[in-house]
């Protein structure tokens, strides 16, 4: 049996179907941990098969028992947060190997693949809509930030034509500003995406009202 780049979670769809089931692979945020954005499933679309990936690092030796980082931050004085590139990059190409081998251990074909990623994961998610083994067919990336990275390059308009992209922040998001989410959006505008952008009154999170919404846009995304 192969092993897999991560390890993960996983829950079948609710409802059953004929042939392979969109899969939604999520990525969670700082801290976090796979179990996280995996309860979302109960409210998203009971077609979806629902495989929930965790970070490689893990945070414990940091004081953060339970929580786990995809790549690892820096503090420079004037500058604030920051991230290691190394670290970083390392974390991409786990990701992307991690949804090539679900793909294929679940017989998943290329339009049928979406991905969920929060915060950190979020930059995980943009990396693999614009660079990844298998474009997926939807994106929801919910309060991430532009890193110069994943965003330099400019899109392959052939590789985002009838991909779509459902982007929230939180207009009182004090981890990352909300003018981050502003900046994804302004990046994509162009590009030619199915892009549906959404600013709600909350801090760093998903609220009732953005999931109320990303849980619409999962089913009209499923049902094209």
């Amino acid at each position: 049996m192969t092993e897999h780049a991560l390890r993960f979670i996983e829950s079948k769809p609710s409802t059953p179907q004929d042939g392979p089931a969109p899969l939604l692979i999520t990525f969670h945020g700082y801290g976090s941990h796979m179990g996280d954005l995996h309860e979302l499933r109960h409210a998203l679309d009971g077609r979806l098969h629902v495989v929930s990936a965790q970070a490689p690092i893990d945070l414990a030796p940091a004081g953060m028992p339970g929580g786990w980082a995809w790549f690892d931050l820096t503090f420079t004085p004037g500058e604030g947060i920051g991230y290691d590139g190394p670290s970083a990059k390392r974390a991409l190409e786990l990701a992307d190997t991690f949804v090539q081998q679900t793909m294929e251990r679940l017989g998943t074909p290329p339009e049928r693949l979406h991905l969920l990623g929060f915060s950190q994961g979020s930059m995980i998610a943009h990396a693999l809509l614009l660079g990844g083994s298998n474009p997926p067919a939807g994106v929801a990336a919910c309060s991430g930030r532009r890193v110069d990275e994943v965003f330099a390059t400019p899109p392959d308009p052939d590789r985002l034509s009838g991909r779509r992209l459902f982007v929230s922040h939180g207009r009182f998001d004090d981890v990352i500003p909300v003018s981050c989410g502003q900046e994804i959006r302004d990046w994509y505008a162009p590009t030619g995406i199915d892009l549906e952008y959404h600013e709600y009154d909350m801090a760093h999170g998903i609220d009732p009202s953005c999931m109320k919404d990303m849980s619409e846009w999962f089913k009209t995304t499923l049902d094209r």
